[in-house]
């Protein structure tokens, strides 16, 4: 009988791991419907629940395009989520009917920004004669060169003063803000061609550049942005 017992208490192991399993198996090709990106990992957990309700739900997105710009990670947090399991079977679409908590984090790389300054670049056909990003929490540090061309011309104006063989040579400290998942920047310091702009030139260039970008929602989660922390190689969004 002793034996008999520990054969269905293994058996029943197997089986509920083998259910939550198959359960990560079925979220992530149902998100794999909506969701582009690299890879999908999810991770249920029962905990001791004899209901067999979910504790927690956890899903990881690696390289995310949201709109276009690469994302290095998405991640979303739910707390005692309920499924709506005929949704998924039938129709293979992942719906969280209520939750507990939910929690959602993005991570951008110093890496993914530059590169995306260097791909917008050459869609507008010009090349930097110098680009240097660095995280210096809680600014971001940015060195480039451009013609002055590439600055529309209403916006020229504000500081062709300061131009020099029709090339604009940068150095900001900039600090990002996200409210409504919009993001905005906050010039500390802008310095253009050796001359340190004066505040009422920094505040209309903020003005007429904010907010810089709208981070839509990944598909099919709902929430809002309004966190942010630079980090030493990161910037990390929460709702």
């Amino acid at each position: 009988m002793t034996a008999l017992a520990a054969v269905i208490v293994l058996l029943s192991g197997a089986s509920t791991l083998y259910s939550r399993e198959s359960l990560d198996n079925e979220l992530a090709n149902a998100l794999r419907k909506t969701v582009k990106c690299e890879r999908i990992e999810i991770k249920t957990n029962i905990g001791d629940s004899k209901s067999g309700d979910l504790k927690s739900l956890f899903m990881k997105f690696t390289s995310l395009p949201v709109n276009g710009i690469p994302v290095d990670y998405v991640t979303a947090q739910y707390t005692n989520p309920k499924i709506d399991f005929k949704a998924l079977r039938n129709a293979n679409t992942v719906k969280i009917t209520s939750y507990s908590d939910f929690a959602v984090r993005i991570l951008v790389s110093e890496q993914t920004i530059k590169n995306e300054f260097i791909r917008r670049a050459k869609r507008q056909n010009f090349l930097y004669d110098k680009f240097l990003i660095k995280f210096s929490p809680p600014y971001i540090e940015l060195e480039f060169s451009i013609p002055a061309s590439t600055i529309p011309p209403k916006d020229r104006k504000l500081v062709e003063k300061f131009m020099v063989n029709d090339r604009f040579e940068w150095y900001a400290a900039l600090r990002l803000e996200v409210r409504d998942s919009r993001i905005f920047v906050a010039p500390a310091k802008v310095i253009l061609n050796h001359f340190l702009l004066p505040m009422p030139v920094l505040t209309e260039l903020q003005k007429r550049v904010n907010p810089i970008y709208k981070i839509p929602r990944v598909l099919p989660f709902d929430y809002t942005l309004g966190k942010i922390d630079l980090l030493k190689q990161y910037i990390f969004f929460s709702n």
